[in-house]
């Protein structure tokens, strides 16, 4: 019957159109073949919502790969050279399940606003940094990853807010494809900024953050939704002021969070290459974030129902709620987000020293050498976008199709370096670009397919898991590639490789090549362990509308694989509706807005079938 089903699914687009048949929706029980009015206004303002979130979203995609060089040769600090990238992404990191929280708590608008407000002051600091003070620019750059952390978790979750299952699959393939085009665009842009001065990559941030503000102010603000509901309160607005909603912040969480994460992050950026691994200031760190973390898992979990700080502390919110730190499938989904962010952030920063270091190439050519990773990128969004909203309408394929697709590019890319054939290069660097494509949207949709009522929550866990695999790709990158290329002293630099004897301007363009080269072999056993953990991945499928109106979605709990052996499967029936109509009346959204519906009847029914369980057979 599995095959029987594939078949149709695979032969039906090529088959002879079949006429018209009366059709049913949600506004209209009785079959008719015109088309609904009511569901073309949804459609069209679903489009017209879609467009508002790209356009307020798409402006920040410029990279600083290839002028990380330039930077940190000005700065004097060679040797500290990650800390411009591992201070951005810590934060970037560290930040995203706070914002998620404070998305819940404060609402939509309130979050992006202050996101927007933090990038302005983080990229004033590093426009202005004196070369004296490399401090001051990595603090920049820390309110940058701040700023980066909100707009990345409070984005993602505006555009799964009021939309089902499969109108987010859409909205994630528009949002991965700008995307793409920043990753591919943006080191170009920055290189041909680094040659006028590397300051421009900041401060082009400025006006467009500023738009941005503007954007969302007069188009955008009365679209989100506001404050979430909170236990014993009606109506948010009307009743929650902003002591009861603070109250609702899980602090504890929140601090052991931040610092445990951050602890481990700066104790895996200083490990090898700052100080020996063995050191008190790498191993002191190490541990004490470790403890942390682990005291961050009891501490969720003691805030679960009916656990011991739930009767005291009544009115808190799990930051991250225990059901989603024990699911098998959100522990696979955010390993094989974080080695995406290795194999992303690889080739966008490794991949430019290669350029730069080994062909002496300058940063505006280096960063055109980039835009071959852009290709790749928008045929594995393409792909998703088809193997998603299309057929098969499932996230298992894409998951285990764009991880292998990772491992064999990065493996393969290394490859490619040593022999410094630049035709391969390029492809290598595609066939990652195609496999992160693949990955780039259908980890979170699978996530909010297994915990719609916890979207905020589960978007913001695996938006951190992005950069920090970026922030411990590029950490074990760096060891091996200083270690192996020597490149190590303050005084360093790459363009001053070439400066001296013969003989020695060879050895160490070999061993800056080499350096590369190992850097990519030493991770790609994590991206080969990330593709086999995929296989034990659940399963969430895509449905097509009932004769109700609704949309169908099947989330298998069990590994998936294992479920078509077996012949069949435990399945959550989830109906996906969405929280708010896109038929509403002007004004600022709370999450207790009616539902306009033709009936009252109708939104009752609504809300009964969102929370519909039944156990299924795939058959």
């Amino acid at each position: 019957m599995y095959f029987t089903t594939t078949y149709k699914a695979l032969a039906k687009p090529w088959t002879k159109a079949a006429p018209p048949v009366p059709a049913t929706c949600a506004h209209r029980p009785e079959p008719s073949l015109e088309a609904c009015v009511l569901c073309k206004a949804e459609k069209a303002a679903a489009n017209k919502y879609r467009w508002r979130i790209v356009l307020e979203a798409h402006p920040f995609g410029i990279s600083i790969a290839t002028a990380l060089p330039w930077i940190a040769s000005d700065f004097g600090e060679i040797s500290q050279l990650n800390w411009i990238v591992s201070s951005y992404n810590l934060c970037a990191a560290a930040f995203i399940p706070c914002w998620a929280q404070m998305a819940d708590v404060f609402g939509r608008n309130a979050t992006l606003n202050a996101s927007l407000l933090l990038l302005l002051v983080g990229s004033a600091l590093c426009t202005a940094a004196p070369i004296t003070t490399y401090p001051v620019l990595l603090l920049g750059r820390g309110i940058q990853g701040i700023s980066a952390a909100g707009l990345n978790v409070v984005v993602r979750t505006i555009l799964a807010d009021r939309v089902s299952l499969a109108e987010n699959a859409k909205n994630w393939s528009f949002l991965a494809t700008i995307g793409g085009i920043g990753f591919g665009i943006g080191p170009v842009v920055g290189g041909y900024l680094t040659r006028a001065d590397w300051r421009w990559i900041f401060a082009i941030n400025l006006p467009i953050a500023v738009l941005a503000l503007i954007i969302n102010f007069m188009f955008l603000r009365r679209e989100l939704l506001g404050p979430q509901p909170i236990a014993g309160v009606g109506f948010v607005e009307a009743e929650a002021n902003l002591a009861t909603r603070l109250r609702t912040v899980d602090v504890g969480g929140q601090f052991l969070f931040l610092f445990g994460f951050g602890l481990v992050i700066l104790s895996l950026t200083w490990g090898g290459a700052s100080f020996p691994w063995a050191s008190p200031a790498v191993v002191v760190p190490l541990v004490l974030g470790c403890l942390l973390i682990i005291s961050l898992v009891l501490w969720e979990r003691a805030l679960g129902k009916t656990r011991t700080l739930s009767g005291r502390l009544p009115w808190q919110k799990p930051m991250i709620p225990w059901p989603l730190l024990t699911n098998r499938d959100v522990g696979l989904l955010f390993l094989s987000e974080c080695t995406t962010g290795m194999a992303m952030y690889a080739v966008l920063y490794f991949c430019s020293i290669f350029f730069i270091a080994v062909l002496n190439y300058d940063s505006e050519d280096a960063g055109v050498q980039l835009l071959f990773f852009l290709p790749g990128v928008g045929g594995g969004v393409y792909t998703c976008m088809f193997l998603c909203n299309r057929w098969p309408r499932m996230t298992f394929p894409p998951m285990v199709l764009g991880t292998m697709i990772e491992a064999i590019g990065v493996g393969l890319l290394g490859y490619a370096i040593w022999t410094e054939n630049r035709a391969t290069v390029f492809g290598m660097m595609a066939l990652v670009g195609y496999g992160a494509g693949l990955r780039y949207m259908v980890g979170p949709l699978h996530g909010v397919g297994l915990f719609h009522e916890h979207r905020a929550a589960i978007i913001g866990l695996l938006a951190v898991a992005n950069p920090f695999g970026g922030t411990l790709g590029l950490t074990i990158m760096s060891a091996v590639f200083n270690n192996v290329s020597g490149l190590d002293s303050d005084d360093g630099d790459f363009s001053q490789i070439r400066n001296g004897p013969e003989e020695t301007m060879d050895e160490a363009i070999y061993n800056a090549k080499m350096g590369v080269v190992w850097a990519f072999v030493a991770i790609t056993p994590l991206m080969v362990l990330s593709w086999l953990c995929t296989f034990m991945l659940g399963n969430v499928r895509f449905g097509g509308e009932a004769d109700s109106g609704t949309v169908q979605n099947k989330a298998t709990t069990q590994p998936y694989l294992w479920t078509l052996w077996k012949g069949n499967a435990i399945s959550v029936q989830d109906k996906a509706i969405s929280l708010n109509s896109l038929l509403r009346p002007a004004g600022p959204r709370s999450a207790h807005s009616p539902l306009p519906s033709t009936s009252h009847s109708q939104a009752e029914s609504t809300r009964a079938n969102t929370t519909q369980v039944a156990h299924t057979v795939l058959s």
